[in-house]
């Protein structure tokens, strides 16, 4: 299939790689790879369709490596660099954080 092509060739598709020596948090990136990986393949039209939804949204997208935890490492990225330059919130974590750890100690 087209879309096994594109997964021979790492250059093809750059940072939608899974493998084991990827980083686990890529950089911030375009849009550029997830759309050439989606084009490629069949069927797709609906995932084109939020890609440029989500383009219209977000300036730039970060890949995190599809290992299993992916989507726990994805969330806590988020929280956290949400919490960058916010020092209210990040004070409000860190209460929070430290209640659900006094009930579990």
């Amino acid at each position: 299939s087209s879309s096994q092509e594109i997964m021979s060739n790492p250059d093809d598709y750059g940072e939608l790689s899974n493998e084991s020596d990827a980083p686990f948090v890529q950089d911030k990136g375009s849009f550029d790879a997830l759309e050439a990986f989606y084009t490629a393949g069949e069927n797709n039209e609906v995932f084109l369709r939020k890609l440029q939804e989500l383009k219209g949204k977000y300036g730039a997208v970060r890949t995190i490596r599809g290992d299993g935890n992916c989507f726990y490492r994805a969330y806590a990225f988020a929280v956290f660099e949400g919490l960058l330059g916010n020092v209210e919130g990040a004070k409000a974590m860190k209460t929070r954080l430290e209640g659900i750890f006094a009930k579990l100690t």
